[in-house]
């Protein structure tokens, strides 16, 4: 059994899960193991996804991948492939497993990233695509603290601030990307072995603590870099998009959508949501990282 922390629980997993902090000293929070699931309702014959919320738990199967069983925000448990590769396998845990093991714990989930600066959380959503790792990593590589990466939690349990609850040291990256940062895309691991996405893994700047949020961009294309403010009716729509959720329908929230929207309508008032504009190229990613600098430190005055 191997031992781990990640947003803030004890994680003690049958897999091994290299991309995350060793901690064998963790209370057991979540457990991860592996055994066959007969009783699973889902069709698995012809289709490439497929998932179903049961009073048993939520069950999710993927194609060449496996059906997992995620229940009570406590257990994953995976009947995996035959021929499920073990990198491909911790995607999808430290990913849409993880992600609604902390839905059923109660975090608020985004599809985002987030680094801290200036002692406030800065999340960044935006469609697939916008560089979301991109930018955490650029405002990293300035010497800010990753918060997380893809799957972000916030608790909403303060009465007056949301707080991002540092997930695991590890961003991912595309070559181009990488290569902007300054470093070599073949010194980084491969995330699966068919993809030229790379494994960023932190050795340090890393969020020890949960961080206040104060700000969440939203990432668009454009000729020139800005900042635009939203409308209310669009900041609504962005954050109900970016809800980790959103991916399950309303298959995950059944009778909990009115008190997920609340948070989200709660959310939108207790920090700033702005559009962040951009164009693709990469080499403007300084001039960018600088603007979110500037745009943080005016807004602490």
């Amino acid at each position: 059994m191997y031992s781990y922390t990640a947003y803030g629980l004890g994680i003690h997993s049958e897999l091994p899960l290299p991309e995350l902090v060793p901690n064998y000293e963790a209370n057991t929070d979540v457990n991860i193991r592996l055994q066959k699931l007969e009783n699973s309702p889902l069709k698995t014959d012809s289709v490439a996804h497929s998932f179903q919320l049961t009073p048993e738990g939520m069950y999710i199967f993927w194609e060449n991948i496996g059906t997992f069983l995620i229940r009570d925000g406590k257990e994953i448990i995976i009947d995996s492939d035959i021929e499920a590769e073990e990198s491909r396998l911790r995607l999808f845990i430290l990913g849409a497993a993880i992600g609604v093991i902390l839905h059923q714990r109660g975090f608020l989930v985004l599809h985002a990233s987030a680094v801290a600066v200036n002692g406030n959380a800065v999340v960044f959503v935006g469609d697939k695509g916008h560089g979301k790792s991109t930018m955490a990593a650029a405002l990293h590589a300035r010497g800010h603290n990753l918060i997380g990466d893809d799957v972000i939690a916030l608790d909403m349990s303060h009465s007056n601030q949301p707080m991002v609850v540092p997930a695991f040291p590890q961003i991912k990256l595309w070559p181009d990307a990488v290569a902007s940062l300054g470093m070599n895309p073949e010194d980084l691991p491969r995330l699966v072995s068919h993809l030229e996405k790379r494994e960023h893994r932190i050795n340090q700047s890393f969020a020890q603590k949960a961080i206040p949020l104060t700000q969440i961009y939203v990432l668009g294309r454009d000729s020139s870099v800005e900042i635009q403010a939203l409308q209310p009716q669009e900041i609504f729509t962005h954050l109900i998009r970016n809800s980790y959720v959103t991916r399950f329908g309303n298959e995950l929230l059944q009778d909990k959508a009115a008190p997920h929207l609340l948070r989200l309508t709660k959310l939108a008032k207790q920090v700033s949501i702005d559009r962040l504009l951009r164009p693709a190229a990469l080499s403007l990613l300084p001039n960018i990282a600088q603007l979110v600098e500037d745009n943080q430190l005016q807004s602490a005055k």
